[in-house]
């Protein structure tokens, strides 16, 4: 697995993991991501769109899904084929993250994120 630094934010310079994680995946800008996740929340009433329910309702809507992974496996020994990933992860304590994974390469904003565990791995189902 590789690894390229990626940080995209808002405006005002914030960025969140979520969020930053759909820009890539989708190719979406930042603000589109955020008022739809947003919107989601509020539509399956929910206070924040960091909720698991939103995020997934809105990976579902973009044709990605879980597939089926074992849990707790680090994230530097993923063996994932080709194409388009999120992996929620978590450092096992209380430091929850999701990053993007293309082709066996990780987009995130550190390569700390090795050391994480993985919670759920959904994929992009491309139709071509």
């Amino acid at each position: 697995m590789e690894y390229e630094h990626y940080y995209v934010a808002n405006k005002e310079g914030k960025s969140n993991c979520v969020i930053r994680s759909f820009c890539k995946l989708y190719n979406e800008e930042y603000d589109n991501v955020f008022n739809d996740l947003c919107n989601i929340a509020k539509e399956i009433n929910y206070d924040s769109f960091n909720e698991v329910e939103v995020f997934e309702t809105y990976m579902k809507r973009k044709n990605t899904f879980d597939i089926s992974y074992d849990k707790d496996i680090k994230i530097k020994d993923l063996k994932l084929n080709d194409g388009k990933y999120i992996v929620f992860c978590y450092d096992k304590k209380d430091f929850y993250h999701m990053i993007c994974i293309i082709d066996n390469v990780i987009y995130d904003k550190s390569e700390e994120c090795f050391d994480l565990y993985t919670i759920n791995i959904y994929r992009l189902n491309d139709i071509d």
